[in-house]
């Protein structure tokens, strides 16, 4: 078995390094070697012995979970330790590529290097300008947005093809919703690593950077060439990434103010929005009001929850913005008026004046009102809650916590927010988020 505990040996020194993301232990190569080694059968083989450690490896608790349990104390403090430099590299491995860490990586843990200021700014500035980081990113925005919850167009119901009617919506070879998503990740691209865009850019941009024409036709712009400069939304419909078509499309032929409402309560401005018990509602609460001849969306969305408290409380605080918002249609397109369409045959009922004036009330107790979605986009820019809401969602989505108060988690948190409000480049603000010192600490112990 000579030539088996040679292979073993081997493997455990490279495979084992990648999956504990960091040399083995005395102690645990001889764990890895008695379990390999000392069954019973014994292993017949060099390749049966690995396979037996694969599997303990894969199984451990030290490649499933990121346990960060080294360190050195700081100031004499046993609770608080900076990070070991193999868990230093793994941080900013995943933070930045949801993955292991690379050679540099290690070999930086290896020398010391990555324990020093100097190393560690050297590695991340190559992290960071690495094209994994670009697409962690933009998983982000993905997550953030939630644009994996769209179940698809109704193509086939007869009112969405009226709606749809002349924009190329379900036949072969186009994918509307894919081009919307992918406006989303063109226009973050764009801000974040083309040009030193700022938060401020991304809110307020009125330049349309899709390439494809089914999209640029729904805008009723020209489609990009993919050179010089970007079309323009020039008649105020559009303004910052809260107006583009994937954050408006509906599956339906009809919009729903509710849940337009709900997300930017919610899931863009972070507000505690809770989800009411579904045993307490009224019987068709779920359900979306009639089609009416008379009424517009938004009367009959409010008409289902007049008069009803139990409704009305919890709606008085997101309807509002939804009601704002339908100044858009189902497909994300700008309109004045709304048609009303017959679901079974698609012809047209009526065609109604649509109002988009409300108090939407972004800060709890600012009761003025907006007259449509380029106030509203403007009254969230002045309460300062969605560069703060980005940071807190960033924060999670990159170190897979909350960033708590009291805590230097706190202080990493607040960079990120006001980076991002004093019109700091959205790179800087991501990358920041590893700059921070207590990205290489850790508390032990209750916090």
């Amino acid at each position: 078995m000579s030539e088996s505990t040679s292979c073993l040996d081997a493997f455990l020194a490279s495979f084992g390094k990648r999956a504990f993301r960091r040399p083995l232990a005395a102690d645990e190569i001889a764990e890895m070697k008695d379990v390999a080694m000392g069954t019973s059968p014994a292993p017949a083989n060099a390749t049966e012995a690995i396979r037996n450690v694969v599997v303990m490896l894969l199984m451990s608790p030290r490649f499933v979970n990121h346990l960060e349990l080294a360190g050195t104390p700081i100031s004499g403090r046993e609770d608080y330790l900076a990070l070991d430099p193999y868990e230093v590299a793994s941080r900013l491995s995943y933070t930045f590529w949801q993955t292991l860490p690379d050679d540099a990586l290690l070999a930086a843990a290896a020398d010391g290097s990555l324990g020093t200021d100097a190393g560690f700014n050297t590695q991340l500035d190559r992290v960071f300008a690495d094209m994994r980081t670009r697409d962690t990113v933009w998983q982000f925005w993905n997550e953030w947005m939630r644009f994996e919850s769209f179940t698809g167009f109704s193509s086939e119901r007869p009112a969405f093809k009226a709606l749809a009617a002349g924009e190329n919506l379900g036949v072969a070879g186009h994918d509307h919703w894919g081009d919307m998503v992918k406006e989303i990740r063109d226009l973050t691209n764009l801000l974040t690593w083309t040009r030193q865009g700022t938060f401020m850019d991304l809110m307020t941009s009125t330049e349309s950077v899709t390439k494809s024409a089914d999209l640029a036709h729904l805008y009723g712009v020209s489609a990009w060439s993919g050179s010089g400069d970007y079309p323009r939304f020039t008649d105020g419909s559009r303004r910052g990434i809260l107006q583009r078509a994937a954050l408006l499309a509906s599956s339906l032929e009809t919009t729903n103010p509710f849940h337009r409402g709900s997300f930017l309560r919610r899931s863009i401005l972070c507000d505690n929005l809770p989800r009411p018990d579904a045993n307490s509602l009224p019987p068709g609460s779920l359900d979306p009001p009639p089609v009416s001849t008379t009424l517009t969306t938004r009367q009959r969305f409010a008409a289902k929850v007049e008069g009803n408290g139990l409704c009305e409380t919890c709606h008085a605080s997101f309807s509002n913005l939804g009601y704002i918002m339908e100044s858009y249609d189902a497909l994300g397109r700008f309109r004045t008026m709304e048609k009303v369409l017959d679901e079974q045959t698609g012809a047209t009922l009526a065609t109604l004046p649509i109002d988009v004036t409300a108090i939407p009330q972004v800060i709890l107790g600012d009761t003025r009102p907006v007259s449509g979605p380029a106030e509203l986009n403007q009254r969230m820019l002045e309460s300062g809650k969605v560069e703060a809401c980005l940071s807190a969602n960033y924060f999670r989505y990159a170190l897979r916590r909350d960033p708590t108060r009291d805590s230097a988690d706190a202080c990493a948190y607040e960079a990120m927010r006001g980076s991002l409000s004093s019109g700091g480049a959205l790179a800087a603000a991501f990358r920041g988020m590893a700059a921070s010192i207590s990205f290489r600490r850790h508390k032990v112990g209750a916090p």
